[in-house]
């Protein structure tokens, strides 16, 4: 009996060291949503959505769309943060352009003309922009008495075009942003007060100048941190410094040592974290 304790115990202590594991941070590169070949852009920004028209918007809301568009503007003007771009406005609004023909790309020599004008090899259009409402209830009740509890969503949206200076279609893409009102409570029968666009240009110019930031993030790599587990213990001790110290030559030497090692479960657990540094040291080359 004393002899199987003393043989047990030695088994579980190396089962325990290598079981156990630590955690790694794997930073990982996205490239850019939107491609452009050239290292240094030129983008002249021109607004074809007429929010002045009462095909396009109701008069009562224009102030707000204003505002919309204004602010939509500003958060594009990041563009400038960053040395590899050049921002301009040719027009903040385009008024000569009708609203069936908002979906439809530009003539070649418009965006040739637009592009010369300014000097710039890109041209940004606002095609479009939405803003609305959306409205859910919900019914409670309490104590026999029926509650509605009103949730309503102001929603902001923009669509753009982007041309290369030869009239080419380089990109076409939505940018949304939204935010939650308080909700408002009524005993059902009671008139509930709808939030109106006309009341909310404050507001709506702070999500849309995030909307604008927004598309500007589409046009550099992101970079986002992913986990993943190593095999610890004393066997793995040096080559897992060799990881979270980057060295990945010498922690991948160490663990394909490691993959000779006669205990397939060790060599199993080996093989997992080379898989681990590999991925890893991929992601930093990129």
């Amino acid at each position: 009996m004393k002899f199987t304790i003393r043989l047990l115990l030695p088994v579980s202590v190396i089962f325990i060291l290598l079981s156990c594991t630590k955690i790694v941070y794997i930073g990982k590169r996205i490239d850019p949503e939107i491609k452009l070949e050239s290292e240094h852009h030129n983008i002249v920004f021109v607004n074809l959505f007429n929010y002045l028209s009462p095909v396009n918007v109701n008069r009562k809301d224009r102030s707000s769309y204003h505002a919309g568009v204004m602010n939509f503007l500003d958060g594009l003007s990041s563009f400038s943060n960053d040395s590899s771009f050049t921002f301009s406005v040719g027009d903040t609004l385009k008024r000569s352009i009708k609203a069936g023909d908002l979906t439809t790309l530009l003539p070649v020599d418009t965006i040739n003309n637009i592009c010369n004008r300014f000097k710039s090899n890109l041209l940004l259009t606002l095609d479009s922009a939405s803003i609305y409402f959306e409205r859910d209830t919900v019914v409670n009740s309490y104590y026999g008495i029926r509650y509605r509890t009103i949730n309503f969503t102001l929603n902001t949206r923009f669509f753009l075009s982007l041309y290369s200076s030869g009239g080419d279609m380089i990109n076409r893409s939505e940018v949304e942003q939204s935010s939650v009102f308080v909700p408002t409570s009524s005993m059902s029968g009671r008139v509930i007060l709808v939030p109106s666009i006309s009341r909310e240009s404050e507001e709506i110019g702070e999500l849309a100048s995030q909307a604008g930031q927004d598309y500007v993030v589409k046009f550099f790599p992101k970079t986002f941190h992913d986990t993943q587990q190593l095999y610890s213990g004393s066997i793995f001790k040096e080559s897992n410094q060799y990881i979270f110290a980057k060295n990945w030559s010498k922690a991948t030497e160490l663990l394909e040592q490691l993959l000779k090692n006669q205990d397939p479960v060790i060599a199993e657990k080996a093989k997992h974290n080379l898989e681990v540094v590999k991925e890893a040291s991929g992601a930093v080359e990129k």
